[in-house]
């Protein structure tokens, strides 16, 4: 059960997922969609003009490899976090007026820039996006439990359910290349990476919001297991209310990844990790059922013991193996984020195995040799008076996909051995034919198949098309007609003909 919960996306209460769904075009005016519209499609372009590939970090880099940075900077990077953080712009004005319209939510924040606004009348709800999170805030403080026309609204951050949390970052990974990662799946709300507060050092992970729910969703599913240098990315969905304050940006997790196999004991890793803080949760991951293994987790009492660990651990010899630690989704307990783990290397090993290789020529004989998978592939479209995009006649079924790569991958195999010159499954018209051919021996068994790549699968191919062999074929006459050459041949041949016949009347006259 903690695994379930904990890699779920967050729940949003279902009243506001109902109202946000509720949105229509219909609903919504022109004047109050153009600023959010002109918004994303400056977003998108931004987006497509930095489309470069992220630049491959420096592997092998461990924290306490990494050169001490200046005071200044390590506050830069802390205050550009404390910003991003705190940059939820979107708020949510409740109880207003059943006839409340755009222009008096316009009046009512005039002291503020709205990048949109849309007004549910039948909820009495408006959507409002403000310029900065400094001015949702503000807007909160001054307006919530406010009075519109004798009416109490409540005004509140809207909830969302598309933020993620991005582990097993490198630690040489800059903010720059942590954007350029998560903005190819959508427009962004907000992303920023989490640093040491002691070496302004990157922690390894970070969060981004996506400002659709489909986007992140396409994140999550894509980033999940992708190589990023010497490791892998760990995407979990999270809870916005967790990031409510600075403090709960930090982990006390560890990760310890490449472990040696033999090593299933969680004793002895609770060991190697008690040198110089005790943790108060470790356990391996182990599972008889489940390949998933090579790995553990390890909670500390604070954030800071977590990252003296990580720094002092990280890339050492456990058993004769280099181990590699990362900090985990923070706002979780040990177990938990066990759990999640265990779910997501599952989630990753499914995807792996699920990738199928494209089928070789042998399964696409084996396919046409058995009459139900034949039957199948033989199986036309339903189309209509045009019969495809370009038209075709309506005598002629349409061509499925998979039958049409079997007679491709046939043609080439065999058209220099069997046809000669290879015009057979050089033309669409006549492949279409051949699959009528086929329609009707779909039910016949053919049998004597003692190799499929040798002399019968060249005899199936005839009886499939109901060819004769090659030397029978004549000269100049092709299985599409005469071709040019044998046209006058045969031209050249009646003209002879008729002169001899001529010549032989001459004689008897």
């Amino acid at each position: 059960m903690a695994a379930a919960s904990s890699i779920q996306p967050p729940s949003v209460h279902s009243s506001l997922v109902r109202e946000e769904s509720a949105l229509s075009p219909e609903m919504d005016s022109p004047g109050s969609r153009q600023p959010e519209e002109e918004e994303e499609a400056a977003a998108a372009v931004a987006a497509a003009a930095a489309a470069a590939p992220v630049q491959p970090p420096e592997p092998g880099v461990s924290l306490r490899e990494l050169p001490d940075l200046e005071p200044e900077e390590i506050e830069k990077r802390l205050a550009k976090t404390r910003q991003e953080l705190s940059n939820r712009r979107k708020i949510l004005i409740k109880n207003l007026p059943p006839d409340t319209t755009n222009q008096e939510v316009h009046e009512i924040l005039k002291e503020y820039e709205l990048k949109y606004c849309f007004v549910d009348r039948n909820k009495g709800t408006a959507f409002v996006t403000l310029l900065n999170g400094d001015q949702a805030q503000d807007a909160i403080r001054s307006l919530h439990h406010s009075t519109v026309r004798g009416r109490l609204i409540n005004v509140t951050l809207q909830p969302t359910d598309s933020l993620l949390c991005l582990t097993n970052l490198p630690h040489t990974f800059t903010s720059q290349q942590f954007e350029e990662l998560v903005r190819a799946y959508g427009n962004i709300e907000r992303s920023f990476l989490v640093y040491s507060e002691l070496t302004g050092h990157s922690k390894g992970y970070g969060f981004v919001e996506y400002m659709k729910k489909d986007s992140a969703s396409r994140a999550r599913s894509e980033l999940l297991g992708r190589p990023l240098g010497d490791r892998s990315l760990m995407v979990q969905w999270m809870d916005v209310n967790q990031l409510s304050q600075e403090e709960n940006l930090h982990s006390r997790c560890l990760c310890v990844d490449r472990l040696p196999l033999d090593l299933c004991d969680s004793e002895e890793l609770s060991q190697l990790f008690s040198e110089t803080y005790k943790p108060v949760f470790c356990q391996l991951a182990q599972d008889e059922a489940s390949p998933v293994r090579g790995f553990g987790v390890v909670e500390y009492e604070s954030a800071e013991q977590a990252e003296a660990v990580l720094t002092e651990m990280d890339r050492t010899l456990v058993g004769g193996q280099e181990v590699r630690l990362s900090l985990c989704t923070p706002g979780t307990s040990g177990r938990s984020t066990l759990a999640a783990l265990i779910a997501a290397q599952g989630m990753i090993l499914s995807n792996r195995k699920g990738l199928l290789p494209e089928p070789n020529l042998a399964q696409l004989l084996t396919s046409m040799t058995n009459p139900a998978a034949l039957q199948i592939l033989m199986r036309p479209y339903h189309t209509g008076k045009r019969g495809g995009k370009y038209g075709r006649h309506s005598s002629l079924p349409f061509l499925r996909p998979p039958l049409t790569t079997a007679l491709l991958t046939l043609g080439k195999a065999h058209q220099s051995a069997m046809l000669g010159n290879g015009l057979v499954l050089q033309n669409l018209l006549h492949m279409q034919l051949a699959q009528q051919q086929l329609l009707h021996i779909k039910d016949k068994r053919i049998t004597s198949v003692s190799s499929l790549l040798g002399d019968p699968s060249r005899l199936l191919m005839q009886k499939a098309l109901s060819l004769r062999p090659p030397g029978l074929v004549s000269l100049g006459k092709g299985l599409l007609g005469d071709s040019p050459t044998g046209k006058q041949e045969r031209e050249r041949v009646s003209v002879k003909k008729k002169k001899k016949t001529i010549t032989a009347k001459q004689r008897k006259l």
